[in-house]
């Protein structure tokens, strides 16, 4: 079972279009995060020289669905929530039902696939 939280890119690329690249879109505790923190890392992070938070890379749901599918997994759960993507996956099929007592608690409006 592999558990899996990453940055939405569509949810991130609406904000874009709402409000502008530069705009916080939510606080942490590191401070205001925008869009283009999102989409390519921290910016207070990498200009302190912590270039490992620069992003390499992005999903959206469906990318995210396709490339797990694509790596062998049979049974996949998951959804957006906020800013965030969320996927529990399984490389064995398992039963709906075992899958739902696994990932409901975690991810409440997930989808089953």
């Amino acid at each position: 079972m592999v558990s899996i939280s990453c940055p939405d890119l569509q949810s991130v690329c609406e904000a874009v279009l709402e409000g502008g690249l530069l705009k916080p879109i939510y606080d942490s505790p590191r401070g205001p995060i925008s869009p283009i923190d999102v989409l390519y890392g921290h910016r207070g992070f990498i200009a302190r020289g912590n270039e490992y938070m620069a992003h390499k890379g992005g999903f959206t749901y469906s990318t995210l669905y396709k490339a797990f599918k694509e790596a062998g997994f049979k049974a996949m759960a998951g959804g957006r929530s906020g800013y965030n993507l969320y996927l529990v996956a399984f490389k064995q099929r398992k039963p709906d039902e075992e899958i739902k007592k696994i990932v409901l608690p975690f991810i409440p409006n997930a989808k089953f696939t």
